[in-house]
């Protein structure tokens, strides 16, 4: 049966996300081909996994790779909260809050899968104390600036992510010894990390929830609407109750 609904419709709905994918995809791809031709870098040190770059066990920075995990699902759910409070009349504080707060998670989340400021700054002339100090003065512009918004979510979240934050730089700028660094060091971080993942999904579904139950327009409807006949048209997706 042929389908009533144009193709031209969904197509012309779906192009932004479409070339947002291509872009994305090309950038990517040809920072892999600059590091080629401009440093020489093998392009099988940059596509595989680590792990089979240097022949390690499976497990080889498990903890590290589990933590990128945790970042990744962070930044998704703010950039997601951010998305659909927008779609709602007065959103546009907690807009702002959440799309800040994904900005900082995927600094944060590329300085800890790059080590930008154990490595990278250091090696174009950036003390590592300089970087930490530049995010900690971002960290205390971003609470000043949406305290507000935090204290009206569960803050006590937030505070343990910094604190165990705070605790591993600590631990990586003084080095005690009789200690396990890499234990103390990067423990306290996965705990800061899934705490912040912790607070900002639950964050995410309080703003939602308060927001009230809104009719989910699928992509692409308001281009399809203008083509299909009222009776073709989908019926929009309410949430369950």
């Amino acid at each position: 049966m042929k389908s009533s609904i144009p193709l031209q419709a969904p197509l012309r709905a779906s192009l932004p996300a479409i070339m947002l994918v291509a872009t994305v995809s090309a950038a990517l791809m040809g920072i892999v081909l600059l590091l080629r031709f401009w440093k020489g870098v093998p392009i099988h040190h940059l596509t595989p996994d680590v792990t089979s770059i240097v022949g390690a066990p499976a497990y080889t920075g498990f903890i590290s790779q589990v933590g990128m995990l945790f970042w990744a699902g962070a930044a998704a759910v703010c950039l997601f909260s951010a998305a659909a409070v927008s779609r709602h009349a007065g959103g546009l504080p907690l807009r702002r809050f959440y799309r800040v707060s994904g900005a900082l998670t995927l600094v944060l989340a590329l300085d800890d899968l790059f080590m930008l400021h154990e490595g990278f700054f250091p090696g174009v002339g950036v003390p590592e104390k300089a970087v930490l100090a530049s995010y900690a003065a971002f960290v205390l512009f971003y609470l000043v600036r949406f305290g507000r918004v935090i204290l009206g979510t569960e803050y006590l979240l937030l505070g343990t992510a910094f604190a165990f934050f705070g605790a591993s730089v600590v631990l990586d700028l003084l080095n005690p010894a009789g200690i396990n660094p890499y234990l103390l060091e990067d423990g306290t971080k996965l705990v800061g990390i899934v705490a912040w993942l912790a607070y900002f999904f639950r964050a995410g579904i309080a703003t939602l929830a308060q927001a009230g139950p809104q009719p989910l327009v699928l992509a692409g409807d308001q281009a399809v609407a203008a083509a299909v006949p009222d009776r073709a048209r989908p019926t929009a997706i309410h949430p369950i109750r």
